[in-house]
């Protein structure tokens, strides 16, 4: 099992991160039905962008009414919001901060139980947004990755980027009822039962969504979908980013006197800015790193890595400009784990 004294110091250090994102339009077939589409033209330096899974974000023409929307729940807000955008965020390589130092992580976890691998892996992707997480790792070598998402059209767009390929298997639901919404599609997803159907399973940037008995229960379930010696791996933001406040930063959350542990399960807004110099709106739930530990051993996962990702040399040779404001910052936690044979 993993010391828990190597973890303790994470979490303490002001964030500064930008999400820069390219502009896509939805468009229609012939018979009129709402599509997805992407633009696969460079973007300067060439950066691109995955799937969203990081904070709720919308244009500046449609940010957050915090007024209106205050007795939504954060699975309300997340499917309305994602709904409306979803055909914003279809991607096929990586633009966004995260997709440079967040997802290459997970990827990298992920590689020794995918590649070279003579078994055929089976994946399950729990948010998978549009599914660019689920390509990078049919690339990497799963057989199949069966993927759901609480958003309809960022399952429509999953689809409609898969083009019909048998590899990919989406279907909507709310992470809460992962077991029941597996065992209602079982015949579509081609598995018996969700218990002990997956060799592998992932969460990249989901739980940031989720309070801290959502997150838990989720994580519990995802325990039962995986066979015995199966990995599950995770990606959330940090979290030291409640410190990121100053209101002259390209990142920002609205937690000016917001404690650490005190705003456990706050859902906390703020802005982000694009490479462009336009802003972004974000939500987040703060949960603190102890948080995170509770859930990971109360579910009965073993600990076998945990990395704080952020901007490495390769980064600042990239785009030094662009990513200078985050360099040498916790940006974001990555959990690798293992079900116990």
């Amino acid at each position: 099992m993993f010391p828990y004294a190597l973890i303790t110091t994470a979490a303490t250090v002001l964030l500064l991160l930008s999400y820069p994102v390219d502009a896509f339009r939805p468009r229609r077939n012939r018979q009129g039905t709402r599509r997805c589409s992407h633009n696969n033209g460079k973007l300067l330096f060439h950066l691109r962008c995955g799937d969203i899974s990081d904070e709720l974000i919308v244009d500046d023409n449609n940010k957050i009414d915090e007024n209106n929307n205050a007795e939504e729940d954060g699975e309300t807000k997340s499917r309305k919001m994602y709904n409306k955008q979803a055909s914003n965020w279809v991607r096929t390589e990586p633009s966004c901060l995260s997709d440079f130092t967040g997802r290459p992580v997970v990827f990298s976890m992920l590689e020794d139980v995918l590649k070279g691998s003579s078994d055929d892996k089976v994946v399950l992707d729990v948010g998978c947004g549009e599914g660019y997480c689920a390509r990078k790792v049919v690339e990497m070598g799963a057989a199949r990755v069966v993927g759901s998402d609480i958003s309809k059209e960022m399952i429509t767009c999953a689809l409609d980027v898969s083009n019909g390929d048998d590899r990919f298997k989406y279907y909507e639901a709310v992470a809460g009822n992962l077991l029941g919404g597996l065992n209602d599609n079982r015949d579509y997803l081609e598995i018996d039962s969700a218990e002990e159907a997956f060799d592998v399973a992932m969460a990249v940037f989901l739980f940031n969504y989720l309070t801290t008995n959502e997150m838990e229960d989720v994580i519990r379930q995802i325990y039962t979908t995986l066979k015995p010696g199966g990995t599950f791996v995770f990606s959330v933001p940090h979290p030291s980013m409640i410190f990121c406040h100053h209101e002259g930063a390209i990142f920002r959350l609205n937690s000016e006197n917001k404690g650490y542990y005190s705003s456990r399960n706050e859902k906390i807004t703020g802005t982000i800015s694009k490479i462009d110099g336009t802003t972004l709106n974000i939500m987040s739930v703060h949960k603190t790193l102890a948080d995170y530990m509770k859930a990971i051993f109360s579910a009965g996962f073993e600990i076998v890595d945990i990395q704080e990702a952020g901007v490495t040399e390769e980064h600042m040779k990239l785009h030094s400009e662009f990513f200078q404001s985050v360099k040498d910052r916790p940006l974001h936690l990555v959990f690798k784990l293992q079900k116990p044979n």
